[in-house]
Parts: structure tokens; sequence; C-alpha cells
């Protein structure tokens, strides 16, 4: 029986942090100046994960493992949907802007939807563009 993922209002620094760490393990910031340069790498500030990763560790989507910080299949999950969420999110974007287009260059809206659905592939949506009408 699977549970249902619970939501999580997380700040865009918590979900770089879940993002970095789904890569894979971090330095804990909290350790030394090595492992924060190792932060700074990432282009992410050790002060402000310093902060936040006390919340994910409470929220139990990462935990500390010695000197470093791993996400738990909770935090996994996390960050997938909200990657997921983003994809479809842009993919909207997508199908939107189609619509747009339905009027001023109809076949290209339609090969841009039926891309977007999943009904043609990249090479054919590109093949579709290239002739002419």
């Amino acid at each position: 029986m699977t549970m249902p993922l619970p939501h999580f209002e997380l700040t865009s620094s918590q979900y770089r942090i879940l993002a970095e760490a789904s890569l894979r393990s971090l330095p804990d910031p909290a350790n030394d100046e090595a492992s924060q340069q190792d932060w700074f790498v990432r282009d992410l500030d050790p002060e402000e994960a310093r902060s936040e990763i006390p919340e994910l560790v409470f929220l139990g989507l990462v935990v500390r493992e010695g000197r470093t910080v791993a996400l738990t299949a909770l935090g996994s999950a996390v960050h997938h949907r909200a990657a997921q969420e983003a994809a479809e999110e842009r993919l909207a974007a997508v199908a939107r802007l189609a619509d747009a287009m339905e009027d001023t260059a109809p076949r290209l809206a339609r090969t841009v939807r039926q891309l977007a659905q999943g009904s043609i592939s990249l090479g054919e949506a590109l093949a579709e563009a290239a002739e002419e009408d």
C-alpha cells in the first residue's frame, strides 16, 4: 500500500539543497571552512544552508550522516515531485504558445501541440516544420 506524498512548503533555497543532495551527499556546512567552500562551488550560500538544513532534517527530507547531509527517500520524492511540477508548468506554457500561434502559424501550432502531446517525435516535428506550405 502506498502512502500519498505529503505537501511541503519549502523555500527556493531548500529546494536547491534537495536538488544538490539528489546528486550526491553534501558536506555539512556546519563543519569547517572546506565544507563551506564546497557549497560556494555549487553556487549556494553555506550560511543559508546552515539555517535551512535543520528544518529539512526535522521534516525528514535530509539526514546528517557523520560530516555529510544526505537525502532521505522522502526528500528524494519531494525533489522529484517538484521537478515534475516544474516540467508540467513548462509544458503547459508550450501548449499556450501553440494556442496563441494558431491564427498566424496554424501548421507550426499543430506540430508544436503534437510534439507536446507526445504523438510525434522531435525528428518528426522538425521535418514537419521544415516542409514548405
